[in-house]
């Protein structure tokens, strides 16, 4: 009862109308805490309570967010339509110094956590796509909320850094992975050897495009895309490579037993055919043959922050047993395996999809 009067109060602090009747819990995110606000009127909402631990400029996380989602409305593109509070500003700090935002809930609309048809992973690929063709022509700044969220160099810094600090026990736990990061180091730094050397472009990206992270209609087709606090500048391979990180894993992600992850080939097929067909004419040749790699650094990276959160004790993601940091980064490096061995293929049918001069 506690948190349902906290988040009453919290709600009637925005400018709606409604009157507050309960609220459900999202539980699909690992930093962030989501509620669905419930109203008597049936008129539901989102609210948002932003990690600050975790987003040190938390503020500049929701003036991103405000810039993005009206620069997509302006075109009449569906989005995310966030409620200011009763002073005007879209972001409220309670009393125990916590951030929130509101947002309006989109009805009739749902969230898988894994795919499990074709037409799902062709339509994240569309909308992927679109969010970033949509927003190629903004020109506002965007505060880097997270700084060297994406990059490789970085977390290879942190996980050096954890192996310093790290217990013997976690670290003999850890030891064969923490071996094939260090064999695998040189290959998962091509992509930002590529950004540094302006082989590739920055530009507006999502940069956390897990299958959850859209929202879709009852009738299955992608609407928009939701949790919008990571957008900051980035390439377009974060946000091809992570997605089909989450959509082609043909387990959960913290699965334990390695031998129930493969990649899904048909839903990568069907991913990039929507991918392509909304971006193509915004991406050029270079770019485009960075997006095989692309898969492999993506779920490496984020396989190598769960690695190096398990050996910082577990300081950064929600767990719900002392390894299930290990598991999965077991589950993601896997999985880089796995991709690896499709490589042929993947290059193949990027270019065949892909057939600009």
């Amino acid at each position: 009862m506690e948190l349902e009067k906290k988040l009453a109060t919290i709600f009637q602090q925005f400018q709606t109308e409604q009157t507050f009747k309960g609220f459900e819990t999202f539980n699909s995110g690992h930093i962030n805490d989501t509620f669905l606000i419930l109203t008597k009127e049936k008129v539901n909402y989102v609210l948002q309570r932003i990690n600050t631990t975790v987003f040190k400029k938390a503020t500049d996380v929701i003036h991103n967010k405000i810039k993005i989602t009206q620069h997509l409305s302006k075109k009449g593109i569906q989005t995310i339509h966030f409620i200011p509070t009763k002073k005007k500003s879209y972001s409220l700090i309670d009393n125990d110094n916590h951030l929130w935002n509101l947002s309006e809930f989109i009805e009739n609309s749902q969230t898988f956590l894994k795919v499990n048809a074709n037409n799902i992973a062709y339509q994240a690929g569309l909308i992927t796509a679109e969010f970033l063709a949509q927003t190629s022509d903004f020109e506002n700044a965007l505060v880097e909320t997270l700084p060297n969220f994406h990059s490789m160099s970085f977390r290879f810094q942190e996980f050096q850094e954890a192996l310093v600090s790290a217990s013997k026990t976690r670290k003999q736990k850890a030891q064969k992975w923490i071996n094939f990061v260090l064999a695998n180091k040189k290959e998962m730094m091509v992509l930002e050897h590529a950004i540094n050397q302006k082989e590739i472009p920055l530009r507006v990206t999502h940069n956390d495009t897990k299958i959850s992270n859209i929202l879709f209609d009852t009738n299955n087709k992608a609407i928009c895309m939701i949790d919008l606090d990571t957008v900051m500048k980035g390439c377009i391979h974060f946000d091809y490579g992570d997605a089909l990180r989450t959509i082609c894993n043909t387990a959960n992600e913290d699965e334990p037993n390695v031998y129930n992850i493969n990649f899904n080939l048909d839903y990568f097929k069907n991913y990039t055919e929507g991918f392509l067909k909304n971006l193509a004419d915004n991406i050029s040749k270079q770019e485009a043959s960075y997006l095989p790699i692309s898969i492999q650094v993506m779920t490496f990276i984020m396989a190598l922050r769960f690695l190096t959160d398990y050996l910082n004790n577990d300081v950064y993601y929600k767990t719900k047993h002392p390894e299930h940091n290990l598991d999965r980064a077991s589950n993601q490096f896997t999985l880089v395996e796995k991709i690896k061995e499709q490589k042929p293929f993947i290059e193949n049918f990027i270019k065949t999809i892909y057939n600009k001069p």
